[in-house]
């Protein structure tokens, strides 16, 4: 909130993030709380980013996600397709988003491989400080599912990769 250029502005973040989080609480409602597909789950996450209606792609198996990793990862969906909006794949006409997860191994070592890949936005810059949202994306994600969260800045687009353990997503 501290970036924020006015109070409404501030307000305006506070929202975006609870609807994020509504969204969430919405799928595993409708799934008695007990789990949400991933794919729904991404899908119900980034609908309202209608500006990158159709320069979004999600591919991956259908993994059932518990309520603690929905909320983590609705949250890390939101972040990230803000700041493609505002400054990544998205602010621009061409730009383009890759979700893409599958699943590794199986049994107990089995883990949820997933990659959040921007390309054709603008030349990226790795920023000098991380900011709330990264740390929402990379810290709180790692620790929430037991795995790693990682934010790459390579030049073409920003890349965030998750490992984490399959029964800590479901859980």
């Amino acid at each position: 909130m501290q970036r924020a250029e006015s109070i409404e502005d501030a307000r305006s973040t506070i929202d975006e993030r609870l609807a994020a989080l509504g969204g969430a609480i919405e799928q595993l409602l409708t799934h008695d709380w007990e789990a949400a597909p991933l794919p729904a789950l991404a899908e119900n996450a980034l609908a309202h980013f209608t500006l990158g209606a159709g320069r979004m792609r999600l591919a991956g198996p259908t993994v059932t996600i518990g309520p603690k990793a929905a909320m983590t990862l609705t949250l890390a969906f939101h972040e990230l397709a803000t700041n493609a909006i505002k400054y990544g794949a998205l602010s621009n006409e061409t730009g383009t988003i890759e979700l893409t997860w599958k699943v590794l191994d199986s049994g107990a070592e089995a883990e949820l491989w997933m990659q959040w890949a921007e390309r054709g936005g603008p030349r990226v810059v790795k920023p000098e400080r991380q900011g709330f949202g990264s740390r929402l994306i990379c810290t709180a994600a790692s620790r929430s599912l037991r795995g790693r969260a990682e934010l790459d800045f390579p030049t073409p687009g920003i890349v965030w990769t998750l490992l984490a353990p399959l029964a800590a997503v479901e859980a």
